[in-house]
């Protein structure tokens, strides 16, 4: 490399402090006890702790709390929870299930069981407890980090990623939820909660994402930017939808919100009327494929766009091995592929081929 292109050491120091003067966030050690106290189900008055309604719903069962409570009475350190500041209160991004098992736990709403350190508690509620332990168990600390509302949201998002540190990994969706707080946002729950998109695609992915909502949550994000913007893709779909989903976000009016509801419940009902185990893998399976998803979903939606008053015609090329070719998944972040198996659905649909 020639001297006139090598960075300074000065520029590399300055590059490093800029990135890192983004992320503002203050850490603390939060006793268990100002944890419980502080919790409340809702977003409430200042300085209180509560869990977004985006947030997933309890999925620990009984023993994975016994063994968080078990590591806290031993006082071996967990995982820190992570919070977003709104208006002086706490906006619970990371920890829930942490959160949610201690507050149960102290209101005796389930027994300690499948305990090997300590195996003489299996069996008992937080009443039962030693005093003496119960006061202990009470002043464990749990480091907390706190970030900063009005945190730029590219920031936040990074700091999401790299700060989830829970049992079960935060899904892209789950991510974006605690990153990306907008109108938009608000569409894709929405959405993915409707019942016939329930029906459609239980949100039972083959990407390993064992949560039905939230995978949910990632099509309908995929469905909707890839509707508008499937041209733009080249390769990276992480980036690409985040870019466009903050641009949604910031952009969209509600006029144009509520026309991509309805077209998304249209071409949901056309579907179903026609094919409603279209999005499924071949078989009885139960499997909804995020490629196939994508094919099938997007390119209806173009076909609709072009052909509004398209009548319900026979899915009988979703078996043809061209198309199944198309879907391969190892094709997934290719932008040219997408586009074919996009563009393949929609020509089929409006009889072009």
């Amino acid at each position: 490399m020639s001297n006139n292109l090598k960075i300074t050491d000065a520029e590399i120091q300055r590059s490093v402090e800029d990135a890192r003067s983004e992320i503002r966030y203050l850490v603390t050690d939060y006793p268990v006890e100002t944890l419980i106290r502080r919790y409340t189900e809702t977003s409430a008055s200042e300085g209180e702790i509560y869990i977004p309604e985006y947030q997933r719903s309890l999925q620990w069962d009984d023993e994975q709390k016994s063994y968080f409570i078990e590591s806290l009475m031993l006082r071996i350190p967990v995982p820190p929870v992570f919070f977003y500041e709104v208006n002086g209160s706490l906006e619970l991004v990371d920890g829930s299930q942490r959160i949610r098992t201690l507050v149960g736990f102290t209101k005796d709403e389930f027994k300690l069981t499948g305990l090997e350190k300590l195996d003489a508690l299996n069996g008992l509620r937080f009443s039962d407890i030693p005093g003496v332990i119960r006061k202990r168990f009470l002043n464990s600390p749990i480091r907390s980090f706190v970030l900063e509302e009005g945190t730029d949201e590219s920031a936040r998002i990074e700091l999401f990623r790299r700060v989830n540190t829970s049992s079960k990994q935060l899904s892209e969706a789950e991510i974006r939820k605690g990153a990306y707080q907008g109108p938009f946002l608000s569409l894709v729950l929405d959405c993915a909660n409707r019942p016939i998109f329930k029906e459609l695609s239980p949100g039972t992915g083959s990407r390993g994402n064992k949560n039905s909502e939230s995978e949910r949550q990632e099509l309908v994000t995929r469905f909707f930017i890839y509707s508008d913007r499937y041209n733009d893709f080249s390769h990276d779909v992480r980036k690409f939808l985040d870019r466009h989903f903050r641009e949604f976000n910031s952009q969209l009016t509600n006029a144009e919100l509520a026309a991509k509801s309805s077209e998304f419940d249209t071409v949901m009902n056309f579907i179903h009327a026609v094919a409603p185990r279209a999005f499924f893998r071949p078989g009885n399976s139960k499997q909804v494929p995020r490629v196939r998803f994508e094919a099938i979903a997007v390119g209806t939606c173009l076909a609709l766009r072009l052909g509004p008053n398209l009548k319900a015609q026979a899915f009988d090329w979703l078996d043809d091995p061209e198309f199944l070719q198309m879907i391969r998944t190892d094709a997934s972040n290719s932008g040219p592929r997408l586009r074919s198996r996009v563009e393949f659905v929609r020509d089929k649909l409006l009889g072009a081929i």
